[in-house]
């Protein structure tokens, strides 16, 4: 799972190669089975640079056996995300699948490439959304800009599905003596009748939905109207279902809909700080933002740096010259040159700085960096 103590345990590592590999991938179709060809394409390039760093082959082979490993799971690439990146440095081995796309690279340093995972931590990190209804309840993963149902298959997801699978159990739950069952919904049925089997039918989609949950670790918003949201509330079992609620009928809202309401409330929980931080470059004349690579990586450097902005999909290289406290940039990669926005990230973390990864037309001034500074 992709949070803020993994992130700083990457920028942490340390060694001579610490090798990143990230690549694309597809969820689902036929450019799905050239995944591990590619993979396996890039750890041969990986290969191929670590032999020209100096290593052994065998210690080639033990560094990257993890990584190969993969290539003999099917169930690993039928079950992809948008992308994947990997991290080795000979002792340890792990991996993330990613809902956005990154490009195809190796990366070996004596640093990780973090900043494939740092869209996680704003924009393009994921959340889930649960319609609490009781003709239609669904469970949706949003990103900021893309929705999915991911409801499990097998669950019943309305009280009328729920009585057709079993109609038994209205009787099993039931307030009084043996009644037929086409009466329950009917006009004998009352209203202590009809919430016994309505909290039954909530039960059986919570423990279907949990499952779900446990797996993804996202955060949960749901949407429903009042007495649907406080009944499943009370038989929900899984710890990151947030507080505030949408108190909306979800029968009534599309999928789109149910996402930008869901991520209303994410903005709101998880990304107050980067709000306010970017509403500081509205304001004028203070002189506490900057757009300048050179400056922010100086000011970054000496912990002036409180917010660090870059953009996705964006590469600089070159190096910082801590003599003359200056950025030397290259028009593509040399020996000794790292990629300038990574080590502005891993920088930012280490002098407690907050770093956010925006699309370029959500950048601060539309720049490649912004930052915010605390004096």
């Amino acid at each position: 799972m992709v949070n803020e103590k993994k992130i700083s345990e990457l920028v942490n590592k340390n060694g001579k190669d610490l090798i990143t590999i990230t690549l694309p991938t597809h969820i689902k179709g036929e450019e799905s089975k050239q995944d591990p060809i590619r993979f396996k394409n890039l750890l041969t390039k990986a290969a191929e640079t670590l032999k020209k760093r100096g290593k052994k082959e065998s210690e080639i082979d033990t560094i990257l056996q993890p990584a190969r490993d993969l290539l003999e799971k099917p169930i690993f690439w039928s079950h992809s995300d948008r992308s994947l990146a990997v991290y080795l440095n000979g002792e340890e081995f792990e991996y993330f699948k990613l809902p956005y796309d990154n490009e195809e690279q190796v990366y070996i340093n004596d640093h990780f490439l973090i900043t494939p995972l740092l869209p996680m931590m704003s924009m393009d990190g994921t959340f889930c959304v649960l319609a609490v209804s009781r003709q239609g309840a669904k469970l949706l993963r949003c990103t900021r800009n893309e929705v999915e149902d991911i409801t499990p298959e097998g669950v019943s997801v309305s009280v009328a599905d729920y009585l057709e699978v079993d109609p038994e159990k209205q009787l099993q739950f039931h307030s009084g003596s043996q009644r037929q069952d086409a009466v329950f919904f009917g006009h004998n049925a009352n209203e202590e009748d009809k919430m016994i089997v309505v909290e039954q039918f909530f039960r059986e989609f919570e423990k279907g939905i949990t499952k779900v949950m446990n797996r993804k670790n996202d955060p949960l918003v749901m949407v429903g109207l009042k007495d649907n949201v406080v009944l499943y509330r009370k038989i929900n079992n899984y710890g990151r279902l947030l507080d505030d609620v949408v108190l909306l009928n979800p029968d009534e809202m599309s999928d789109q809909d149910l996402k930008n309401k869901g991520w209303e409330i994410i903005k709101k929980h998880f990304l107050k700080d980067m709000y306010h931080s970017l509403e500081k470059f509205s304001e004028k004349g203070d002189g506490r933002v900057s757009n300048n690579l050179s400056e922010i990586a100086e000011a970054t450097v000496m912990g002036r740096s409180q917010t660090v902005f870059i953009s996705k999909d964006e590469q600089k290289w070159g190096f910082y010259d801590t003599e003359n406290q200056t950025v030397q940039y290259s028009s593509s990669p040399k020996n000794g040159d790292v990629e300038l926005l990574n080590w502005l990230s891993i920088t930012a973390y280490k002098t407690g700085s907050k770093v956010y990864i925006l699309p370029k037309e959500e950048m601060p001034m539309r720049s490649m960096v912004a930052a915010e500074y605390r004096f």
